[in-house]
């Protein structure tokens, strides 16, 4: 049987590609300084503080990238040990809540699983044909991982009954 949904994580560097135009900016920032004095001029700062705000900016893009690229190697890095659970069975208890921006959360042998159609993340979130394959009654084969008290969709299968 094929996967409905299969995580697809592949960290590496590319990650980081967003670094060589912001750095191209950044010098030319710096070196030109027509350039640096037009910007000044739209944001109606001084030269000193566009260069040290950019800067900032940037060093907070390089940890959130960095975390991001570590927390994805992790996750890979489990999947690819077989450190993952595997419940089968029929859904029970599904239930959207509307006001928690869309949020279902459903059950499969009595394991809980919960997602957000709105929050994109490499873990399953039901963003294509909602309510087709994740209902009451659908049976499947669930793969996830435990991530801070919540299990983690990375695969489904739908099982035929």
């Amino acid at each position: 049987m094929s996967p409905y949904f299969e995580i697809n994580i592949d960290p590496s560097v590319d990650y980081f590609l967003w670094v060589f135009p912001v750095l191209l900016l950044f010098t030319i920032l710096i070196r030109f300084s027509a350039v640096s004095d037009l910007a000044t001029s739209l944001v109606n700062i001084s030269r000193n503080w566009l260069l040290t705000i950019t800067g900032f900016i940037f060093f907070i893009g390089l940890f959130v990238t960095s975390s991001e690229l570590k927390q994805d190697s992790e996750i890979k890095k489990q999947i690819d040990a077989g450190d993952f659970s595997v419940v089968s069975g029929c859904i029970q208890n599904y239930r959207l809540d509307k006001v928690k921006r869309q949020t279902a959360t459903f059950e499969v042998e009595g394991v809980e699983f919960s997602f957000n159609s709105y929050t994109k993340n490499p873990f399953f979130y039901e963003k294509e044909l909602p309510g087709k394959v994740v209902k009451n009654g659908s049976c499947l084969e669930v793969s996830y991982l435990s991530i801070t008290k919540e299990n983690k969709i990375i695969k489904i299968v739908k099982l035929t009954k």
